[in-house]
């Protein structure tokens, strides 16, 4: 009873869409050369592809204009949006930064890339100190994030990816916070990481769901080309150092290891004494001569009047444990 429901149901299903392949019955079937080929219907394969790529595009625009508009909506009335949703939504945000800078003339825009390797709240901080002209003394992000609430000036802040591996620890997500709360502030952020509201910290939160259908490149690409830059600049750096005398590496072993406690850096006195105190320099003559042979190479660098190393934790790691190989010998 249950095999003539089938074999009515399946031709009816042929006698309205088309002759199709028995799969039940070829898969019995042992002598492949008795499967007969099946007829496509009028919706082959192509027309099919056209048809859907033509319908995504076009609920992709329309989601697009709701989805921005509604995004410059809440930020004009005070909220910080959250988006969410399938694809890419950099060109999402930057359709919202236009309008909103049309709508909101005299604030200060900043620009969030969470999707970038090397990209911290603590730099992104400083920057913005920067263009605000906060107190240069001022370093602790805390203390800038107090400085950037007492500003007259009304802020924008596009934040891309604030998922990112760099914006995920529990640190990152409190400035974030903090920075969300400040009355001058306003924050339009996007988001990929289903988890992410459970250790979201932004206030005045409005979440809003717009799928985008939009291919990760630039996020992709970004760190394609970081991991490109990464490797090529360790691959200079230990082929510079090769060249150098032994004092001059030791000089950057050591300091390589003062970095990775602190990015800020030390200070041209600081730097001299903890390297006299480990007898790698006895004057400042002769750090003065080392730094600048280091400086050339940028291998160290100064930022704000302090020195400084601008390599991942692992390569200072790295180098850090080559100056303990240098003691044990």
């Amino acid at each position: 009873m249950q095999m003539e429901t089938y074999e009515k149901g399946r031709e009816e299903y042929q006698r309205r869409y088309g002759k199709l392949k028995d799969y039940i019955s070829s898969l019995k079937t042992k002598d492949t050369s008795e499967i007969t080929k099946f007829d496509s219907s009028d919706f082959d394969l192509t027309k099919l592809q056209a048809r859907l790529v033509d319908q995504a595009e076009k609920e992709k625009f329309e989601e697009n204009i709701i989805g921005s508009t509604d995004i410059v909506e809440q930020v004009n009335h005070d909220f910080n949006v959250l988006v969410y949703g399938i694809g890419s939504k950099i060109e999402l945000l930057e359709k919202a930064m236009k309008e909103l800078m049309e709508s909101n003339p005299q604030s200060y825009f900043f620009v969030l890339k969470g999707f970038k390797p090397l990209v911290n709240m603590k730099m992104f901080l400083q920057k913005m100190s920067e263009v605000l002209k906060i107190d240069s003394h001022v370093r602790n992000s805390e203390q800038i994030i107090k400085c950037i609430e007492n500003t007259p000036q009304s802020i924008i802040i596009i934040a891309h990816s604030i998922d990112g591996r760099h914006l995920l620890n529990e640190q990152a997500q409190k400035l974030l916070g903090q920075l969300s709360n400040c009355p001058n502030v306003r924050m339009a952020c996007s988001f990929d990481n289903y988890r992410y509201p459970m250790i979201c910290k932004i206030q005045r939160a409005f979440f809003s769901c717009v799928h985008t259908n939009r291919p990760y490149v630039q996020e992709i690409l970004q760190i394609f080309e970081d991991q490109v830059g990464k490797q090529k600049q360790e691959e200079g750096l230990w082929y510079v150092l090769s060249s150098m005398t032994q004092k001059q590496k030791n000089i950057v072993y050591y300091f390589a290891g003062k970095v990775l406690e602190s990015r800020d850096g030390l200070n041209f006195q600081d730097l001299y004494d903890v390297l006299s105190d480990e007898m790698i320099v006895s004057s400042k003559i002769q750090l003065k001569d080392n730094l600048k042979e280091l400086m050339d190479h940028k291998i160290i660098i100064e930022k704000g009047g302090k020195y400084t190393m601008q390599y991942s934790n692992t390569i200072l790691q790295e180098l850090s444990q080559k100056f303990d190989e240098v003691i044990k010998q």
